[in-house]
């Protein structure tokens, strides 16, 4: 489907309350839900969601393709479909523990590579009622920037809401929900 057709389909042109830099911006917003759906002059961001005519419930982040019968989750680093069948793993964007020691697990993993080392939870915070891990490591030797080696740093990482662990789409409200939380997961 062309990008012009498709958005015509689903999504209309409005002009932002907000001024961005002292000025209007129009943009084009679902017509399912009004939520954002790209900028007026950045059409091509959306040329992937026509290809795959994903034109069913289409909100900021998901929506379902007829054509393919798959539900999208997507932000502006990747985009990724599911249906009946598909998988969520530990360490796929779209996985999120079934108890807090998964929760946990998942932050320690995200921060484990060649450039950290020691990576350990010590505890939980809360900041702006929101409950947050605190992640602690080392720089590793093998970090480019010398100045680092060796440097102990801390992040607070989001909780975030318990999820179903590893499991296997049975239905499309399932794929749907996997894609609502690839959506979630890569921001």
């Amino acid at each position: 489907m062309r990008v012009k057709d498709y958005l015509e389909k689903v999504a209309y042109k409005t002009t932002r309350k907000e001024e961005w830099m002292g000025a209007p911006v129009e943009e084009y917003r679902s017509k399912f839900d009004d939520s954002y759906i790209t900028f007026v002059g950045l059409e091509d961001d959306v040329k992937f969601l026509a290809k795959h005519e994903i034109t069913e419930e289409l909100t900021h982040g998901v929506g379902f393709s007829p054509k393919e019968n798959k539900w999208y989750g997507w932000s502006h680093r990747a985009i990724y479909g599911f249906t009946i069948g598909s998988t969520c793993k530990k360490g796929d964007v779209h996985y999120r523990g079934s108890t807090m020691e998964e929760l946990e697990e998942d932050a320690i993993r995200f921060w484990k590579d060649e450039y950290h080392k020691n990576v350990r939870c010590e505890g939980t915070t809360e900041k702006d009622g929101n409950k947050y891990f605190i992640i602690k490591w080392e720089y590793a030797d093998s970090v480019p920037n010398e100045s680092l080696r060796g440097v102990t740093r801390a992040e607070l990482v989001l909780v975030g809401e318990v999820g179903k662990g590893e499991w296997t789409a049975q239905t499309m409200g399932d794929a749907k929900q996997m894609a609502i939380d690839f959506c979630k997961g890569i921001g």
